[in-house]
Order: C-alpha cells, then sequence, then structure tokens
C-alpha cells in the first residue's frame, strides 16, 4: 500500500520484559498499519516470535554487539535505519536513545518518539542518552504517570510527553472464581527477569513466612536469569523449602496470558519500576497481587482494596506487613472483594498497540 507509512522500533533486546513484550504484542497490529522495521540492539528470543507471519519475523533486524564496539559498529546500524528512510522512529531504552539522537541528527524530516519506561536512571550512560533524546525527540512517550513526573521533574524535555496505555490484552470480561484459605495450597507466582531489583529472595522469604504460619503456599517464578537466580536459589536453601518453589523459565507470548488463572496470587517486590506491566497484567485477571508500592503501581493499586503493599525499605516494615497476606489468605471474602477490585479497574482500558498507533498518528 503507497500510503502505508515507514516505522522503525528500536529497542535493546527482544526477551521477557516489559517494554518487549509490550512491543511483540503490538507486532501484528504495527505491521499491518506500517513498513515496519525492528531494530534489535542485542538478541532476539526466537521462541518469542515463533507465532508471528514469516513478514513479521522479517521486520525483526539485530545487532548484537558489545556496547565497547558501538564506536566501531553505530555508524552501520544509524546506516541501516537511514536507508529504510522512515517516518516515524521510537526508541525505547537507554541504547536505542543513543541511535535515535544521532538518526535524528542526520535526517530531521523523521519524527522521533522517545519512549520512557524507568522513574530512575541505573547508571550515568543510561542518564547521558535518555536526557540527550528528551532534548532530541519530538515527542517523549511514557508508560504512565510516575514515568511521565519523573520526565517532567528530571528531564525537563523540550517535547510534549504523551502516555500509552501498556495492557498488551484487552481485560477479560470475566475472572476465575478463586477460592483461598489456610487448610488449601496456596499458588503464588512471578514473572519476570531474575534480577536484584526483583529482589526474589524476599519473595522466597515471604513463602517461608506463611509455611511457618501453617499456610501450603507455593511459589513458581518464570522468567530467564538476569544474574540474580544463585543468590535466589541460596534463599531458598536457608529456607529450607526447595519442595514448595518452582523455576518454570521463559515462556512464549501465548503462554503468558493462560498463567494467571492457575494461581492464586502474583507477587513482586521490586526495589523500583515503572509501568510494571506483569503485575498489571496479573491484576486484569483478578489475581491478588503482594507488591512493593513503586514506580506506577502506585497509580493503578491500593493496598487491602486492590492490592496487598509491602514495605521493603526497612526488615521491620517489611515483616509487619506480611501479616497482611496472611490476614487475606485466612479471609475469603476479603480476597474476593481484592480480586474483584483489581480486576474492575482495568475493566475497558485500551491495549498497548491501539494506543500507541493513536500517539503515533497525532
Amino acid at each position: 500500500m503507497k500510503d502505508k507509512k515507514k516505522l522503525v522500533y528500536v529497542l535493546h533486546d527482544i526477551a521477557l520484559g516489559g517494554a518487549e513484550v509490550a512491543l511483540l504484542s503490538a507486532v501484528p497490529a504495527l505491521n499491518e498499519k506500517y513498513f515496519l522495521k525492528i531494530i534489535v540492539l542485542g538478541t532476539v528470543n526466537q521462541d518469542l516470535i515463533n507465532n508471528f507471519t514469516e513478514t513479521e519475523k522479517r521486520a525483526f533486524v539485530s545487532f548484537n554487539y558489545p556496547f565497547y564496539l558501538y564506536p566501531f559498529v553505530l555508524p552501520r546500524i544509524i546506516r541501516a535505519i537511514l536507508d529504510f528512510d522512515p517516518e516515524i522512529m521510537v526508541c525505547s531504552l537507554w541504547r536505542a536513545s543513543l541511535v535515535g539522537v544521532f538518526v535524528k541528527r542526520l535526517n530531521s524530516k523523521i519524527k522521533f518518539f522517545s519512549f520512557n519506561h524507568s522513574t530512575r536512571f541505573p547508571h550515568k550512560l543510561s542518564a547521558f542518552f535518555t536526557r540527550a533524546a528528551a532534548k532530541t525527540a519530538d515527542v517523549i512517550l511514557t508508560d504512565g504517570i510516575a514515568t511521565r513526573d519523573f520526565v517532567r521533574d528530571k528531564l525537563n524535555p523540550g517535547a510534549p510527553i504523551r502516555t500509552v496505555s501498556f495492557l498488551t490484552n484487552p481485560t477479560p470480561t470475566f475472572i476465575k472464581n478463586r477460592k483461598v484459605g489456610p487448610a488449601r495450597e496456596v499458588k503464588f507466582m512471578f514473572l519476570g527477569r531474575i534480577n536484584k531489583v526483583k529482589n526474589l529472595p524476599l519473595v522466597v522469604d515471604t513463602i517461608r513466612y506463611l509455611r511457618d504460619r501453617g499456610v501450603a503456599a507455593t511459589l513458581d517464578v518464570y522468567g530467564r536469569n538476569d544474574g540474580d537466580i544463585s543468590e535466589t536459589i541460596a534463599a531458598i536453601d536457608v529456607a529450607k523449602i526447595q519442595d514448595h518453589i518452582q523455576f518454570k523459565g521463559e515462556v512464549s507470548m501465548e503462554e503468558r496470558m493462560s498463567l494467571f488463572d492457575r494461581y492464586d496470587f502474583y507477587i513482586q517486590l521490586s526495589t523500583f519500576e515503572g509501568m510494571a506491566m506483569s503485575v498489571a497484567e496479573a491484576m486484569q485477571h483478578g489475581l491478588v497481587c503482594v507488591v512493593s508500592p513503586v514506580g506506577e503501581i502506585v497509580h493503578y493499586a491500593k493496598d487491602m482494596e486492590s492490592a496487598i503493599f509491602i514495605d521493603i525499605s526497612s526488615e521491620d516494615r517489611r515483616q509487619s506487613d506480611m501479616k497482611k497476606i496472611y490476614e487475606v489468605v485466612v479471609d475469603e471474602s476479603l480476597y474476593e472483594r481484592l480480586s474483584v477490585n483489581c480486576h474492575q479497574n482495568f475493566l475497558q482500558k485500551p491495549r498497548y498497540a491501539d494506543s500507541l498507533v493513536e500517539e503515533l498518528e497525532k
């Protein structure tokens, strides 16, 4: 179709993370709407794109080089984008921001959308290139209110800030009628990278806390090792609950959405978050979430109304807050109220694909 615009989307990897999963959920719609090219500054997990059409798979182009080689390979990456000659460029995360800044300076006609997903800078390079992108982009995209406020207050961008829905799927009309109680097996799940930021050892200690009080709590961990699996295994060994925690590995996009109905609670005790997409997805399915109130979570969940907040800022506060989990486990009506409320919060919310296209077309 001659009226289709060319869209290039630049990000780090195709893996099990919020920014990546959001893009994957939108690929069919973006490929239908635009001539699409996805520049991946790392690896493409083939399992995550297996169900795409051949045309959709061909949109992915990988430049898998360590950052110290960028002085040599960056011109090649930039040339690939300029040769594609896109009208629209979306750059997600800091290395993509670096690429986007150079491309925009070489071709000012490209409409540059800089996508921000975090309320902090993990290191100095992230801070430098994210700020550079904020000064260069035509539009700043954010994945929620917390990220929007961070961009406004810390980056002082010279472009409008717009917030995109990060829901990868529509919220189900009906949710599973779950039953909990101290006499039942209570199933917890975690879905994300096994990274220090996610504090999996604290999650393990939460399962131990419940089991010590007679709750038959179990935990399944979905996601790839991102540096913290040895510490998590050590915590499991110390707690002596090896038989009650399983590592399930990464899952496909299709399986991801079917997981939530198998569990009673979702748990994620992160030090910081942006959107915390897995939490939002769990809430869409009525899964009561045990979470640290960080990032966007505080804008779409309320403590003991639609989620259970655990303050991890000190050991005393965390230990005190864990009592709330036990209260919900033993009170079936309280569990049901939280489950219904979190599901209702997301009814009628738009999907990422629709929200993104709306912003790109403004």
